[in-house]
């Protein structure tokens, strides 16, 4: 008998409860992996892509008659084809900004398909975690949304992951209570929701003026169906079984629903789309999550 989470259910016959037990989360380990993660993104102080006194070089310049010669950058100058024209260095202006943070605690995120892989919600809080980390390290204030916890400092990430894994599995989907309204979003879930959850969902999304990252995290068997023959299909959520036969023949089906269930979140948002990336927790975190540290960054 195959132990897959519901997936299967939300998107044949789409339900969404809980019950399973989850097993413990190896926090320490989930830290250290964290913090390596975040050191190879190698984070720095988030600029706002308008010119300040930050240390992060952000473009060349003119040089205006009126400033001081001290802000010529005689190199680049130097290097310029138009030999009268002299460059400034400008760099970012660093002004502490806020992210908040959401992982999917449902107990079907505790899945695994292999003892050699690890859970989705393991894989979840690792991504999260090394985001969080990386914002800390750049001067950020991190908080959870619908709470009144904000984290701040290099030495913040334990109590920011005791606080992310101290969410019971029946939580509801999160809310933006108290996410202020430029702060940028993080939400790290299966996104496996039937279509009405998803779309009441969305569209609460599209009054966040804020950026939005989203961030899918399956295990391989639900990213590519591996099955043939008659399988059933047990629940992590108190769903009842569900036996499938030639299950080979179901395959183009699945991934054209499981396609046009996530260009729900592809496309969602009225004016700035949120941005959307699936980790697979048998390949490597690193190149989705520098594509979300540079989202989340305002770097595109």
């Amino acid at each position: 008998m195959a132990r897959l989470p519901s997936f299967l259910q939300r998107l044949f016959s789409p339900r969404r409860e809980h019950g399973a037990t989850p097993r413990p989360v190896p926090l320490p380990e989930l830290i250290l992996s964290a913090r390596g993660l975040a050191r190879q993104l190698r984070s720095g102080p988030h600029g706002n892509r308008r010119a300040g006194d930050g240390h992060e070089f952000w473009q060349f310049r003119p040089h205006q008659p009126t400033e001081p010669a001290s802000l010529i950058d005689w190199k680049q100058s130097a290097r310029s084809p138009e030999p009268d024209l002299l460059w400034v260095r400008e760099q970012e202006q660093n002004t502490p900004r806020s992210l908040f943070i959401w992982v999917d605690p449902s107990a079907s995120m505790r899945w695994q398909s292999s003892e050699s892989l690890p859970s989705k919600y393991d894989t979840a809080l690792s991504d999260a975690l090394a985001l969080g980390q990386a914002a800390l390290l750049g001067g950020e204030t991190v908080g959870l949304p619908g709470s009144r916890l904000r984290f701040s400092g290099h030495q913040a990430l334990p109590r920011l992951a005791h606080a992310l894994t101290r969410l019971p599995p029946d939580t509801t989907l999160p809310s933006f209570a108290g996410v202020p309204p430029h702060a940028a979003l993080l939400l790290v879930s299966d996104f496996l929701w039937d279509d009405g959850i998803m779309q009441h969902y969305l569209a609460r999304l599209t009054t966040h003026p804020g950026r939005t990252a989203l961030l899918a995290v399956l295990d391989p068997q639900e990213h590519h169906l591996p099955f043939s023959g008659s399988v059933q299909f047990t629940s992590c959520e108190n769903e009842p079984d569900l036996t499938l036969p030639a299950t080979e023949s179901l395959h183009a089906a699945y991934q054209a629903r499981l396609t046009a269930h996530f260009s729900q979140l592809r496309t969602a948002g009225r004016g700035q789309k949120p941005f959307f990336r699936f980790h697979v927790t048998d390949q490597p975190a690193l190149p989705v999550l520098a594509d979300c540290h540079h989202f989340l960054r305002g770097r595109t």
